[in-house]
């Protein structure tokens, strides 16, 4: 049944008052008492790329940004868009032009208001194609967005317009329903501008970066950690309760989780897949797992040797990759088997599944045996490859997984390359690999956000995938406003991709952190594993109830 466009203008207006209401922050129950020291201390897993958050592209990354910076609205620790620097907004009749209105009290760490220019200004700088952000297609979204970013029109034109310091007018490029969950993400945040031409390179650096977040940076030291405390400029600084919070960059899972056991460490970034059980059973209900929307897969490089136009070879790896076994022999955590680059439990969708899903292994063997000799490989002339991953134990097992079950079923010979997470995150991006490590970690909760890694243009298409066919059905599920119809043209493009065999899915992931009993106001009820500081309080540890 179609939507009509009243309708759903009137619903966003009813959702906006409503929010304008909602309280948002660390909700201190009456009962709690508080740690005299408000410091919390956070396993990050990886050493950040950077902290100029039109480039974040990671986890690492944005976990970072949310305690620093605040876009227009932001996501609250159950998933919901609610207001954050805009206090409210305002949407046209023909459903393009969003009118936000900005706090007045918003302020920068430095004590700067906040104005809608610095909010242009950071949107257009994830729009400049000399910024080279790998996160630019996100711009595409608002009007002009793709033409500024292959730099065919100049940033000025971009479709983001300061009415005056607290008004900002943003005209959609077309419709969009997910438009309020992408301006979630923290590449929309705001720019000081004098800052930043005044410091160049060295802004994104303590001493020098201005936020408007609820904390601001103090120390960064490579290899070491990175400090952030709470900024007293901040328009709900009232509310934040944690003072202080380190962000420890540890890759490997173990070494985190003896952090962790030591008291160094209040939560982690994640834990080792072997040691779930034997860590539930000894820590109980510090050990907190839920599901989010994270795909987990492997990239076949589509455009080098030996996958560019072999579809039989790829199918072929997909048959033989029993996910079943990799989530409950290798992963163990309650990880869902899928055969999708979509994550489950996105909104408005259905996963993909293939034919032979429920076929037989032994029946889906003896078909990838006759694909792979069609492909041009045999017993005596075995495929070669080479995976690549960054430097993580759970990683390492996902690939010695597959490499096993290519050898064990059809004789393919399997190197294994580990690099640096930053090395690797390049690696990836210029296509230096013929396998590579891959996720997606959904940047907002809507399943465009999967299905546009495919695109061709896309710079964040790791798999290298070319499909005109794919990006028509893709450009028009995007331009689709009534939901059923919507679901059904993003289910047929993704079908269509994932037919084509340009990956390797293996499973939706779970998040699992160890939680140290006096943190409060931890759900893990977020679908993106979002953590804002912001929501967080420490409790004083002789208070704390046991299991």
């Amino acid at each position: 049944m179609a939507v009509s466009i009243n309708k759903l203008i009137s619903s966003s207006l009813l959702a906006t008052l409503l929010f304008s209401s909602v309280s948002f922050a660390a909700e201190v129950p009456k009962n709690v008492t508080l740690a005299k020291k408000q410091v919390f201390n956070k396993g990050n897993g990886a050493e950040l790329p950077t902290l100029d958050t039109q480039k974040t592209e990671d986890k690492q990354g944005n976990n970072v940004a949310i305690d620093l910076f605040e876009g227009l609205v932001r996501d609250n620790n159950e998933g919901a868009v609610v207001p954050a620097g805009a206090e409210k907004w305002d949407i046209s009749a023909d459903g393009l032009t969003y009118t936000f209105h900005l706090r007045k009290n918003a302020k920068w760490s430095n004590g700067d208001p906040v104005t809608a220019h610095d909010y242009v200004f950071g949107m257009q700088r994830l729009a400049d194609p000399k910024v080279a952000s790998t996160y630019s297609f996100l711009i595409h979204a608002i009007k002009n967005g793709a033409e500024v970013n292959e730099g065919k029109i100049p940033v000025s034109s971009l479709g983001a317009k300061a009415l005056d310091d607290h008004t900002l007018q943003v005209q959609l490029a077309k419709k969009n329903p997910a438009i309020l969950d992408i301006l979630v993400m923290r590449n929309f945040s705001p720019v000081h501008k004098k800052e930043l031409e005044k410091y160049g390179d060295k802004y994104f650096q303590p001493g020098t970066l201005v936020s408007n977040g609820p904390y601001k940076l103090t120390y960064w030291r490579v290899g070491d950690k990175l400090t952030l405390v709470k900024n007293p400029h901040y328009w709900n600084a009232n509310k934040t309760v944690i003072e202080e919070v380190n962000y420890f960059p540890v890759q490997n899972v173990n070494s985190e989780e003896q952090m962790f056991l030591s008291g160094q460490l209040d939560m982690t970034n994640d834990i080792a897949t072997d040691q779930f059980e034997k860590l539930k059973k000894q820590l109980g209900s510090e050990v907190r797992s839920h599901a989010f929307l994270g795909s987990y897969f492997f990239s076949f490089n589509n455009q080098v040797a030996p996958f560019k136009e072999n579809k039989k070879l790829r199918e072929a790896l997909n048959l033989v990759v029993d996910r079943n076994v990799i989530t409950q022999k290798v992963t163990r955590r309650g990880e869902i088997p899928s055969n999708d680059i979509a994550a489950q439990g996105v909104k408005n969708y259905s996963l993909h599944e293939y034919n032979w899903s429920k076929q037989s292994m032994q029946e889906r063997i003896k078909e990838a045996k006759k694909l792979y000799a069609e492909a041009g490989y045999s017993e005596n002339n075995p495929l070669k490859l080479k995976i690549t991953y960054s430097t993580n134990e759970n990683f390492k097992k996902l690939a010695l997984a597959v490499a096993s079950m290519w050898k064990d079923h059809l004789g393919v010979k399997v190197e294994l390359e580990n690099q640096e997470w930053k090395v690797f995150l390049k690696t990836r991006q210029k296509g230096d690999f013929q396998v590579a490590f891959d996720r997606w970690n959904g940047d907002y909760n809507d399943v465009n956000t999967f299905a546009e890694l495919l695109r061709s243009d896309n710079i964040q298409n790791n798999a290298k995938y070319r499909s005109e066919n794919f990006d028509k059905l893709l450009k028009k599920a995007e331009a689709e406003l009534n939901p059923d119809k919507r679901k059904t043209y993003f289910e047929e493009a993704i079908s269509y991709a994932m037919k084509d065999y340009p990956i390797l899915p293996l499973y939706t992931a779970v998040a699992v952190h160890l939680v140290k009993k006096n943190v409060g106001g931890f759900t893990g009820k977020n679908p993106l594993d979002n953590v804002s500081t912001f929501d967080l309080y420490m409790i004083e540890p002789a208070k704390v109830l046991k299991n």
